[in-house]
């Protein structure tokens, strides 16, 4: 039984990394005013944060097309005898639901939409998760069981130095985007699969100093209170000096742990704006 694993970008998986790890990649497309690009694909991370600086409006996202979530799922059933396919989560993008109509049309092979509930690296490590299992022969009902575990056990906590990205995407409250400017508020959110709102606001910090060291403080708290061997990455939209200074503080405090630093993805980043910097925290 051959299984195909499809993903899309808005789980932190570029192109190159998908072609490396043989998961199938579906682009999101990120729109600046008129024009469209397919992410990862027509515009890199680093490229997509050099336009947002220069752009006079703040730019906005696509879920995949239909056509092309058909042609690839299409060409992969002449080849594979099922597809999962694992997304971003359904509780900040309307993907999962698009790709479930897709994956209705396909008849040559048994398409599994899975829903992540999650955004960026824990979703993506599902999909990496996935295709390791499937490799060891595992079926489509063992990944999936697999992954609602992993699901249970990932939680992500970033510190957000700027709102108005949140505000235009409808993420948060233009009201609290307001306040939270005139105040000089720096909210922490909390991105969990169990939170059916996709992200919460968990503490709102005066100054950035202060937000780094309370977003440390968090993940910290959270891994003290876990029992099983975990992962550990930072990521940051366009502030590695402090993605730096973060894993550097978590490396002291958890020396045996290997911390990789991640630039956000293009998606993540429209919603999010560049001056974002979070930690991840998974079972592996």
């Amino acid at each position: 039984m051959s299984i195909a694993i499809v993903t899309d970008t808005g789980c932190n998986i570029s192109p190159e990394m998908a072609e490396e790890l043989g998961i199938h990649l579906l682009p999101i497309e990120i729109i600046f005013e008129n024009q469209t690009f397919k992410d990862g694909f027509e515009l890199t991370n680093q490229e997509f944060y050099q336009k947002m600086a220069v752009s006079n409006k703040i730019p906005t996202t696509s879920q995949p097309k239909p056509s092309d979530a058909y042609q690839l799922y299409d060409k992969l059933s002449k080849t594979y005898d099922e597809i999962l396919s694992i997304n971003l989560g359904s509780t900040v993008s309307g993907t999962i639901q698009t790709l479930k109509l897709v994956a209705e049309e396909i008849k040559q092979a048994k398409v599994t939409v899975y829903d992540t509930k999650l955004v960026s690296i824990p979703a993506g490590y599902l999909a990496i998760e996935a295709k390791r299992l499937a490799d060891q022969g595992k079926t489509v009902a063992e990944i999936v069981e697999s992954l609602d575990d992993l699901r249970g056990k990932s939680v992500a906590f970033a510190s957000i130095h700027e709102l108005d990205n949140l505000v235009e995407s409808g993420r948060v409250p233009a009201v609290l985007g307001t306040v939270a400017k005139l105040a000089k508020i720096k909210p922490i959110i909390k991105i969990e699969a169990k939170n059916s709102k996709g992200l919460e606001i968990i503490e709102k910090i005066r100054t950035n100093k202060r937000a780094i060291n309370k977003l440390i403080d968090l993940a910290s708290a959270h891994i003290e209170s876990i029992n099983y061997p975990f992962h550990l990455d930072v990521a940051h939209g366009n502030i590695p000096q402090v993605a730096e200074e973060v894993r550097q503080f978590l490396s002291e405090r958890y020396p045996d742990q290997q911390i990789k630093i991640h630039r956000l993805t293009s998606v993540i980043g429209v919603h999010s704006g560049p001056n974002i910097v979070g930690i991840f925290i998974g079972a592996k």
